[in-house]
C-alpha cells in the first residue's frame, strides 16, 4: 500500500473537524492510499522544518504532501520566509527519495471570524500576502516540476458554508478538498 504523509498546519490537520470528516481520511478511504495526517494547528514552516525528519522521513513514506505557510504570514507578516522553508523541505524530501506534492491551500474568506490569537493579526493584509505566496508556490512548483495540488482550482470558495471561521474549512469544505485530492492522486501517484 502506498503511504503518503500529509504535512502541514491546521489546514492539513483539519481544525475542529472530526477525524472521519477530514479531507485526508475521506481520500484515503476512497483511494486505498494510506494518507497519514501530520498537520499541527498553529504551526509555521519553521516548525514543519523542525519536525520533518521525525514525522516524515523516519516514517519512510513513498510521498509527502506539503501544505503550510499561512501562519508564517499571520505572525511574521511576511511570506518570503515561508517560501524559503518550503523550498528547503522540497529539496530535503527529494533528497530522501520521496515523491513530493505541493498543496495550494484554500483562500482566506474575509471577514475572518477566527478568534484564537487573531486579534493580533491583520487578516486583510495577510490575505493579500497569501495570494502572492500562493502564486509563488505555483510558479516554484512548475519550475522544479512538482505536481501541484491546487485546492483553489476547482472549488468556489465564496460559499461561506465551506468555512468554519474564514480560515478553516467546514466538513463540507473538507469533502470538496477530498474530492479534489482523490482526482489528483489518481492522476499522479506512481
Amino acid at each position: 500500500m502506498v503511504k503518503i504523509i500529509c504535512f502541514g498546519d491546521s489546514l492539513t490537520f483539519g481544525y475542529q473537524v472530526s477525524r472521519e470528516e477530514k479531507w485526508h481520511a475521506i481520500a484515503a478511504k476512497k483511494t486505498g492510499i494510506q494518507l497519514i495526517n501530520r498537520g499541527v494547528s498553529g504551526d509555521t514552516t519553521v516548525g514543519m522544518r523542525g519536525r520533518i525528519q521525525q514525522q516524515v522521513f523516519n516514517a519512510m513514506p513513498e510521498g509527502v504532501i506539503l501544505m503550510g505557510g499561512y501562519n508564517d504570514v499571520f505572525f511574521n507578516r511576511s511570506w518570503e520566509p515561508a517560501a524559503e522553508n518550503m523550498r528547503a523541505m522540497v529539496d530535503q524530501s527529494r533528497a530522501n527519495g520521496l515523491q513530493v506534492f505541493v498543496a495550494i491551500p484554500p483562500p482566506i474568506q474575509l471577514p475572518v471570524a477566527f478568534k484564537e490569537g487573531g486579534e493580533m493579526v491583520d487578516f486583510e493584509k495577510s490575505a493579500v500576502m497569501i495570494e502572492v505566496y500562493c502564486q509563488w508556490l505555483r510558479d516554484y512548483s512548475v519550475s522544479v516540476r512538482i505536481p501541484i495540488l491546487d485546492y483553489r482550482a476547482a472549488i468556489d470558495w465564496t460559499n461561506k458554508d465551506l468555512y468554519l471561521d474564514g480560515i478553516h474549512q467546514s466538513p463540507a469544505g473538507h469533502l470538496l478538498m477530498a474530492e479534489q485530492v482523490i482526482a489528483f492522486l489518481q492522476k499522479t501517484v506512481e
